[in-house]
């Protein structure tokens, strides 16, 4: 028969009591650490599947397979609107930029029913063709601002001859660089016009088409961030 705690040797108690003790602290850390995922469970609510982009979805770019995948968020740090199966946006058009490791949400993607050119243009929005003369050449998905230059003698000599005719707006698409013999036979001068296809507002696309016909455009390199006031705020990340 073994002897009570009290008939052992004190080093032997001494070592019973520690055990005792650190039973003891390990039940209240288990205790506590159940009530923090409590509490964090109120606070953020039950988890929920989000896909997230794993490469820079570009505009008018159609989302592959392999550009997307699905993981748990707290339900509370997932955005309006986000997807929660890649199959509802692979082979759909990205209408807004969404940068890699953020959310997709609804608002950055093309209805199911539109495709091609078609599905970038959004509502309120128009796609426009300008042909600028200063040679810019941005990349799709760049932002500019397109500024017209018209006669002094046209707009009078109170008013500025050069205006900003469309802002932060989104570069569709760019024409191909010229060949070696077109600019040859420009003289050189194909390098200095470039077309491109612009998102602007209804607005824009009526003021351009003014100033297309009463003077000369140009494009000015915008930061990303002007075109956050018409894109979502996750695409919007620095």
């Amino acid at each position: 028969m073994s002897r009570s705690l009290f008939h052992r040797t004190p080093r032997a108690r001494a070592v019973h009591i520690a055990a005792v003790v650190a039973a003891l602290l390990t039940v209240r850390l288990v205790a506590g650490d159940l009530g923090a995922l409590q509490r964090g469970a109120r606070r953020y609510g039950s988890t929920r599947r989000v896909v997230i982009a794993r490469a820079d979805l570009a505009l008018g770019t159609r989302v592959r397979a392999d550009a997307v995948h699905v993981v748990e968020l707290p339900g509370a740090s997932a955005p309006p609107g986000a997807f929660a199966r890649a199959s509802d946006v692979v082979g759909r058009i990205v209408s807004v930029p969404v940068l890699a490791g953020t959310a997709v949400v609804s608002r950055a993607l093309a209805p199911n029913r539109r495709d091609g050119a078609s599905g970038i243009v959004g509502p309120g929005r128009r796609a426009v063709r300008i042909v600028g003369t200063d040679g810019l050449r941005p990349d799709p998905g760049s932002v500019v601002d397109v500024l017209a230059t018209l006669d002094s003698r046209a707009v009078g000599g109170a008013v500025e001859p050069t205006v900003v005719v469309a802002h932060a707006a989104r570069v569709v698409s760019v024409d191909a660089a010229p060949s070696g013999s077109e600019r040859a036979s420009d003289g050189g001068g194909a390098n200095q016009r470039v077309g491109v296809v612009v998102l602007v507002t209804v607005a824009e696309a009526s003021r351009i088409a003014d100033a297309t016909a009463r003077g000369a455009l140009m494009l000015a390199l915008d930061p990303p961030e002007a075109a956050c006031r018409e894109a979502t705020p996750i695409s919007c990340r620095p």
